[in-house]
């Protein structure tokens, strides 16, 4: 039997056993801490992986988009009028002139395409540095290169494909990606 203290407390209940208040409340604290650090990295890392799924799509329609331009080659271009090209401009419709694609906004001047449960935007631009025709109306780049003999002139059209996605704004969208492509004369 234990003895007796002068308080009249047994010896085994004069140490200290279980926790305080204080120090579950700092438990508490630590434990949520930790957990609302994971957390925070599972979002982060979980909107990264949508944003780079996204962006892989987008690189994939890029890609097809450029394709198509390059099918119909340098001549399908003649004809856009200075409204339509340029870097401030976007064509009205893919991807001959006088041809409007059935599946173009050409009020709108773009293509709407769906992957993968995402919408995106596809555009296209006819940059340039010259014209020619009368009206002017054949668009292309015509750069110089002297080999040390004489001048080689180069004539060429260049498309850059603009593909949006995220929140769409009149001709601008939260996400874009451009690719180029040059089409030889």
């Amino acid at each position: 039997m234990p003895s007796l203290n002068t308080t009249g407390r047994s010896k085994l209940r004069s140490g200290r056993r279980g926790f305080t208040l204080m120090e579950v409340g700092i438990a508490v604290f630590i434990v949520t801490v930790v957990s609302l650090a994971g957390a925070a990295y599972y979002i982060n890392a979980r909107v990264r992986e949508i944003t780079e799924w996204q962006e892989q799509n987008a690189l994939f329609l890029a890609e097809r988009e450029v394709e198509n331009w390059q099918a119909e080659g340098y001549t399908a271009l003649a004809g856009f009028v200075a409204a339509d090209v340029g870097s401030g401009n976007y064509l009205p419709y893919g991807y001959r002139f006088g041809s409007a694609n059935a599946e173009w906004n050409v009020g709108s001047r773009f293509k709407p395409v769906t992957l993968d449960g995402f919408n995106y935007r596809v555009r296209a631009q006819l940059l340039y540095t010259t014209s020619t025709g009368t009206p002017a109306n054949d668009f292309f780049v015509q750069d110089v290169f002297n080999n040390g003999i004489g001048d080689i002139i180069y004539y060429y059209r260049r498309v850059r494909v603009v593909l949006q996605w995220g929140a769409f704004t009149g001709s601008t969208s939260t996400f874009e990606m451009a690719q180029e492509t040059r089409m030889a004369r």
